[in-house]
């Protein structure tokens, strides 16, 4: 059975703000995010991921959209591939390709890994 309508869902409901997202994450779900993002870094578990890095990371643009256009099945593995489109609050716009890669198991996202150009990012902080 394919998890792209999980990962899907879970995309429409994040965006939608509507907190049933949760209930796709595993609690000691791994998100890794690159490096040069704001606040990039790996991070453990429900509450470090949603209640301390997606503020933190959020607080430094006034939009932050992240925008599927493609998903892709590996069987326990899902790619997704979008753009980010967003302004900081310095008033810059940016748009950038993105991949996300899932890992699920059991029918609950257990790691999330980012990919993208974080160099077009960051200069929108400035």
């Amino acid at each position: 059975m394919s998890n792209v309508p999980l990962i899907q869902e879970f995309y429409e409901l994040f965006k939608n703000k509507d907190k049933k997202y949760l209930d796709f994450c595993h609690d000691e779900i791994e998100w890794i995010t690159m490096d040069k993002m704001p606040n990039g870094g790996t991070f453990h578990g429900i509450k470090e991921i949603f209640e301390e890095y997606f503020p933190k990371m959020l607080s430094n643009f006034k939009e932050f959209h992240a925008i599927p256009e493609q998903f892709l099945d590996f069987k326990d593995h899902v790619m997704v591939i979008g753009r980010y489109q967003g302004i900081s609050k310095s008033d810059k716009q940016f748009d950038v390709q993105f991949s996300h890669v899932y890992l699920v198991q059991d029918g609950k996202i257990i790691q999330f890994r980012q990919f993208t150009d974080t160099k077009i990012i960051q200069e929108s902080l400035n």
